[in-house]
C-alpha cells in the first residue's frame, strides 16, 4: 500500500473519530471502557476505544475491504467539542499527517445512538450512524 493510501485512511479515521462523538453536548466519560461504533451507508465501519489518559485506539474497515486498518491517537475536549489527532500512519511524516478533527461531543450513556454528517476525504458529505456500545 502506498503512503498516499495511508494518509487517506488516516484522514478518514480522523473525520470519523471526531464525529463518532455526539450532536448535543455529551459526556466523555460514557466512552471509557466502551466502544464507539460508527457505520456509514456504504458499509464502512469504525470502532474506537477512548482512554482516560487522552489516547484512543481503534479499527477501521472500509466497505468491501478484506482487511481492517488499525488507528491510534490522542483526544481532547474543547468546550462542547471533542477533538482527535490520529498518530502518523507508518511511512508518513509530520507534513503528511492527518489534521486534528473536532466535532460536537454527543452521547451520554451506553445505548445512545445518533446520526452525524462528516466530510469525507474527497470533500463530500457522508451521514454516519454512531452509537455507544457496552464493553470493548
Amino acid at each position: 500500500m502506498r503512503i498516499h493510501k495511508y494518509v487517506q485512511v488516516a484522514a478518514i479515521i480522523a473525520a470519523g473519530a471526531a464525529v463518532a462523538l455526539p450532536a448535543f453536548a455529551g459526556n466523555i466519560e460514557a466512552r471509557f471502557g466502551n466502544t464507539m461504533l460508527a457505520t456509514r451507508p456504504s458499509g464502512t465501519v469504525m470502532k474506537l476505544w477512548y482512554n482516560k489518559d487522552h489516547t484512543f485506539t481503534g479499527e477501521f474497515q472500509p466497505a468491501g475491504a478484506p482487511m481492517t486498518f488499525q488507528t491510534s491517537g490522542t483526544w481532547r475536549v474543547d468546550g462542547d467539542n471533542i477533538c482527535v489527532q490520529p498518530d502518523n500512519p507508518p511511512g508518513t511524516t509530520n507534513e503528511t499527517k492527518a489534521p486534528e478533527s473536532c466535532a460536537l461531543l454527543k452521547g451520554d450513556k451506553v445505548g445512545d445512538k445518533w446520526e452525524t454528517t462528516i466530510k469525507d476525504i474527497d470533500g463530500t458529505s457522508v451521514v454516519q450512524t454512531v452509537e455507544i456500545i457496552k464493553g470493548r
